[in-house]
């Protein structure tokens, strides 16, 4: 067995959950409400200053793609990856995205329209209603890998429909449908319109990426040099197609349409950034404050809901200021929203707990406990 291979055992043994992709996902998240706020409360497009450039940056690279590849390595160590378990909670994901949507965009627009009277706001209301974000992406993807779990798929067979998922994605986007409803249906897998922000056959490299990251990871005898080889890696590979797509003038954005709907170089590029930014993670973990590390593997865990309710506070603020704010505010504002949005998530979450606790109890015909 040569070195290299030496780290890897033949059956899992590095289980349980990992430090570094909680730190990660709990940047993402910080990342997300950044970002979010700079497009929620600013004059669109912002103007293309120096902090814009980094926010737009942390936004995009060390967000999204970086979540997503964590969720392929996450579905590698859950207990509930069975076919069943993917396919009801990719299906649960899938509905609660457009709820979320209703509640997030159809109505604070119509707030708008009812504070204006301009019935593009009504328009634009439906438009977002059927936008493809993040959440309906991510239910996309457990579907997907229910599927893959039923057809009993394995690394190989999932990095072939990662290739074939980059070929459609390069033919696809020239497939136009007629209504805007079948646009918005077919846009949940190719980029049919600005609002098609992360469509299936551009976005599903990462957690396919993930999962095969993730397949390594668990039967990883030695994390400090499989982390160190993946910095060796990642990092000139990074450079290298990054390098390239300037040349070629190949764009893949950093939070613009190109980066939402970007091709098979931005897809390799932003790979090679997931890896380095995970090697990075597991050396920064090690090197923070421990509430700091508390607190961002609190953000990990509660990802889905905090992104859900820094959301509902976030536009609706925007509905009640009613104008567009310096980003010197819109960064006073996201230092308010982020403690708001983690104390309003544990909240929810502890409600959540005690009513099903007692909805439990009730129907097992024994009093809740106190």
């Amino acid at each position: 067995m040569s070195q290299a291979s030496s780290i890897f055992a033949s059956e899992p043994i590095n289980k349980g959950r990992q430090l570094e992709l909680d730190v990660l996902k709990g940047l993402a998240i910080l990342f997300m409400l950044l970002v979010h706020c700079l497009e929620a409360l600013s004059e669109w497009p912002p103007e293309p200053s120096i902090p814009v450039r980094i926010i737009e940056f942390l936004g995009s690279a060390p967000a999204a793609p970086v979540f997503m590849f964590a969720l392929g390595v996450g579905i590698v160590y859950s207990r509930r990856s069975t076919a069943r378990g993917l396919f009801s909670r990719g299906l649960q994901l899938l509905i609660f995205a457009y709820v979320l949507a209703f509640f997030r965009d159809f109505l604070t627009e119509y707030a708008w329209y009812l504070r204006t009277g301009d019935e593009a706001y009504i328009e634009s209301g439906i438009t977002y209603l059927l936008g493809v974000d993040i959440l309906q992406f991510a239910g996309l993807t457990f579907l997907f890998f229910s599927l893959g779990a039923k057809l009993k798929f394995g690394s190989l067979h999932y990095v072939v429909a990662a290739m074939l998922s980059a070929g459609a994605n390069l033919l696809a986007p020239y497939i136009q449908a007629e209504s805007a409803a079948a646009n918005a249906l077919v846009g949940l897998f190719w980029g049919t319109s600005e609002y098609t922000w992360f469509p299936f056959f551009t976005w599903i490299i990462y957690p396919i990426a993930g999962y095969v990251f993730g397949g390594y990871l668990i039967r990883c005898s030695d994390k400090r040099r499989f982390y160190q080889a993946c910095l060796a890696v990642g990092i000139p590979a990074l450079v290298l197609f990054r390098l390239y797509a300037q040349l070629q003038g190949l764009a893949f954005g950093w939070y613009t349409t190109e980066y939402w709907h970007h091709d098979l170089v931005g897809n390799l590029a932003l790979v090679a950034f997931a890896v380095s930014w995970t090697g990075i993670g597991f050396f920064l973990a090690g090197a923070l404050p421990q509430w700091v590390t508390n607190t961002l593997i609190r953000w990990s865990r509660n990802i889905t809901t905090m992104y859900c309710c820094h959301w509902m506070i976030l536009t609706w603020s925007a509905v009640f200021i009613g104008e567009p704010l310096s980003l010197p505010w819109i960064l006073v504002f996201f230092i308010v929203l982020v403690p708001i949005s983690d104390y309003g998530t544990v909240r929810y979450l502890s409600i959540k707990e005690r009513v099903l606790e007692r909805f439990q109890s009730s129907r097992r015909g024994r009093p809740a406990a106190v």
